[in-house]
């Protein structure tokens, strides 16, 4: 099943993210918090307004030292909203550090709910090798995986993911796969194109995933919320995302 990335669309509240998930025909959506305490009834009434399911919350960002009580925070709100997954990513160089801290987001969720660790060429879990070996050491956690960030960390999107440890994938693209910019991260937050719009093997990367799992639709792109209201951004890369689905067999 298609999910709205909060990534598409973070011109939108959280809950107005679910609403024009919604709206635009995702039976799934994803929120980023930066104030669980006054979000989250915004995003719990969206919920039971359309009935749809929230796949993840972003973003708690692993730095050196211990957890802050605002990410403690947005783990609980998390699970209390029914997320299915807690999405994380790590700037601590100390791996064992990394794993400890997973394991206790992982130990403050709920049975529905897990942490999803996203490696990012750009982060301290810069690879797919790296986020799946510190899964595998913290109970509970398992891996995301984006195309553009396999990609430039240099990983073969057509290496089949582990099934027991892959939580759920994003869709996205760039126009130009083979030019790697300067700012990695910048192109992540501010140049992605629509599925299938620009050049990464997304039929080989689908292919290779697990079957049933979550697909979150991650457009974030300058050029589009310009050009776009966010319903209509929504209802491109939808439209985008199910035909390069179509092109693989999978919906």
């Amino acid at each position: 099943m298609l999910s709205l990335a909060a990534g598409t669309v973070l011109d939108l509240s959280p809950g107005d993210t679910v609403e024009c998930a919604a709206a635009a025909g995702f039976g799934l959506a994803g929120v980023r918090m930066a104030d669980p305490r006054t979000q989250a009834r915004g995003v719990a009434d969206a919920l039971r307004r359309t009935g749809a399911d929230l796949l993840d919350v972003e973003v708690v960002r692993l730095a050196p030292g211990p957890l802050t009580d605002a990410q403690r925070r947005l783990a609980v709100t998390a699970a209390e909203l029914g997320a299915r997954f807690l999405l994380t990513v790590s700037e601590d160089p100390d791996e064992p550090a990394t794993v400890g801290k997973l394991a206790e987001l992982a130990g403050l969720l709920g049975d529905r709910t897990r942490v999803a660790l996203e490696c990012m060429a750009f982060t301290a879990v810069p690879t797919r090798t790296a986020a799946e070996r510190i899964a595998r050491a913290a109970p509970g956690v398992t891996v995301l995986l984006d195309p553009l960030h396999l990609h430039r960390a240099g990983d073969r999107l057509d290496d089949p993911a582990d099934p027991a440890l892959t939580g759920y994938a994003q869709l996205s693209d760039v126009a130009d796969p083979g030019r790697a910019p300067a700012d990695l991260a910048h192109e992540a937050r501010h140049e992605r194109v629509p599925p299938g719009h620009g050049g990464l093997p997304l039929a080989a990367f689908v292919a290779g995933l697990p079957a049933g799992v979550p697909l979150a639709v991650e457009v974030q792109s300058d050029a589009l919320a310009a050009a776009l209201a966010p319903r209509d951004r929504a209802e491109l890369v939808r439209t985008a995302a199910e035909a390069v689905l179509g092109g693989t067999g999978r919906r």
